[in-house]
């Protein structure tokens, strides 16, 4: 644990300071949530795949009435890169439609392919990330009733970390094209979303520009 922890610190700083660098390397969460996963995979060796079940078909009418000619070769998988983006299932505690942005898996892990969709066990997880690029908001507000507000899906990430079993390592990392706490009045916000972190075990960071000083 402590090997995938120092890998998955390091491949958080390095994307970091890539970001702050070239933000315009970056269009979506989807690309840090890559970058990130990249670094972990040239550090760690591949999971090794225990058993692969695959619940898929078609459907159609025709020469090949299923998929299996297909999607057989999932069965055959003996590892996965350790790190995957958009991972979830059913047996995830949140529920099967929703997804986690990054995890790091365990030796020995269960995979189901239904209708073409990946699905994991949380109990085979070692680590999770949930990537926030929060754009163009000059501020970070402080608006826990507000659905919509950018605060409301901080939470909403930390608090699905929180859902996952213990011994996980959970992150949350927030990434802006602006400095969102730049002002003392927003300090609500930051201190909340910390002590909700702290309360699901959930390491919060948050990765944000400072101006250009020759600007």
């Amino acid at each position: 644990m402590s090997r995938v922890r120092k890998v998955l610190d390091d491949a958080i700083d390095t994307t970091a300071e890539s970001f702050l660098e070239h933000p315009a390397n970056y269009s979506d969460e989807r690309s840090l949530a890559e970058d990130v996963r990249a670094r972990i995979c040239s550090e760690l060796t591949p999971a090794s795949v225990e058993a692969v079940s695959v619940e898929e078909s078609s459907k159609a009418q025709g020469s090949i009435p299923d998929h299996e000619a297909y999607t057989g070769r999932y069965r055959q998988t003996e590892e996965i890169d350790r790190a995957q983006c958009e991972i979830g299932g059913p047996a995830f505690p949140f529920g099967g439609t929703e997804r986690l942005d990054l995890g790091v898996f365990s030796d020995g892990l269960t995979i189901t392919v239904d209708n073409g969709t990946q699905e994991f066990d949380p109990s085979d997880l070692v680590a999770a990330v949930e990537l926030k690029y929060v754009k163009n908001i000059n501020y970070l507000r402080y608006r826990p009733d507000d659905d919509k507000s950018k605060y409301r899906d901080i939470a909403d990430d930390i608090a699905r970390l929180g859902e996952l079993p213990d011994g996980v390592d959970r992150r949350s990392v927030v990434f802006s094209n602006y400095d969102l706490l730049r002002r003392s009045s927003d300090n609500d916000a930051e201190k909340n979303l910390g002590e909700l972190a702290e309360q699901n075990d959930v390491d919060l960071r948050f990765v944000l520009p400072e101006p250009r000083p020759d600007l």
